[in-house]
């Protein structure tokens, strides 16, 4: 679900910045200081101006986020690689592909198409910035790019109590990058159950089980990245999770992490008509599992309570 909803908002929003940009012949325009992450990449950033609406350079912008630019020039075809994800988009082209981060491929129409000028692609710093999540602000004079994470949320993921950086990961509103092709998720009952185990002592990575697939994700420069992923492998008398503890995988993406015995921390949640459950529990180094506690929410009023630590859990990844 937030995989479809996120390439909507993507299309969408490109079309937006993108449709109100004219095409016209590019004019030169003072060079611009680029910041990525409170580190200036440039005080001399070339820029180029269409109607009023400025363009970047493609390749300087890209790589300053660590993203992998290639040029094809049997196709004039530029391609921006960051995680298992590409942009690809060519000089005045009205369409751009972006491959990797759903099972399908998925279109972007630009009203207003890159542009070349003296052997470099430029094009509207949001298409890049926004595709790969980034936050962008623009002063006279100055572009910033920033993590999608403020700094108080990066403070208590990083630095915070193991049950602050675990209540705020699991509900952290961002969505997941991947380094492999995701697979097709498939839900099979009606109340949408996902279920988050993380190691002990541990809050930024963790297995997330939704619908049919299991993922490790782990937290990577401030983006929720999957690493692995697989099907799990269920019948009638096996689910999901049993899938996972007797560890049945198939279609698996990625190297798969250890998953030696040791104590997982289990938090679930799910939606069924106007309720909503939550529990939480534990996995023994025998792979045993247990719940703890629950809490129910039925028309805004709740019973139960829920730890986003075991008895006596020390964090153990504090950055």
């Amino acid at each position: 679900m937030r995989t479809s909803i996120r390439h909507m908002w993507i299309a969408a929003t490109t079309i937006l910045l993108l449709s109100t940009l004219p095409i016209a012949d590019a004019k030169a325009a003072p060079s611009t200081k680029l910041v990525v992450k409170g580190r200036t990449v440039t005080n001399e950033l070339p820029t180029i101006t269409i109607e009023g609406r400025t363009l970047v350079p493609l390749r300087v912008v890209s790589e300053a986020l660590e993203a992998e630019v290639k040029w094809d020039s049997k196709t004039s075809t530029a391609t921006i690689q960051k995680w298992g994800e590409r942009l690809s988009l060519q000089p005045e082209a009205k369409v751009a592909r972006w491959q990797g981060a759903s099972s399908d491929d998925q279109f972007i129409t630009l009203e207003t198409p890159a542009k070349l000028k003296n052997e470099t692609i430029y094009v509207p710093l949001r298409l890049i910035s926004s595709t790969f999540g980034y936050n962008v602000t623009w002063t006279k004079g100055e572009i910033q790019i920033n993590s999608p994470l403020s700094e108080k949320s990066r403070q208590v993921l990083y630095r915070g109590s193991l049950a602050e950086a675990r209540e705020q990961i699991i509900k952290l509103y961002q969505p997941i990058h991947y380094m492999h092709k995701p697979l097709n998720i498939t839900i099979t009952d009606e109340n949408y159950d996902v279920i988050y185990l993380f190691p002990k002592g541990k809050a930024l990575g963790f297995y997330k089980l939704y619908g049919d697939t299991i993922a490790w994700i782990e937290l990577k420069d401030d983006f929720l990245v999957s690493t692995w992923q697989a099907n799990l492998d269920v019948n009638s008398s096996v689910d999901h999770f049993q899938a996972f503890k007797e560890m049945k995988f198939e279609n698996e993406k990625g190297a798969r992490p250890s998953l030696k015995n040791e104590e997982m921390y289990v938090f679930g949640s799910g939606i069924f008509g106007d309720s909503t459950t939550s529990y939480y529990g534990i996995i023994d180094e025998h792979r045993q599992s247990s719940i703890i506690s629950y809490k129910i929410t039925i028309a805004g009023e709740s019973k139960g309570a829920i730890s986003y630590t075991l008895p006596g859990e020390i964090r153990t990844d504090q950055r």
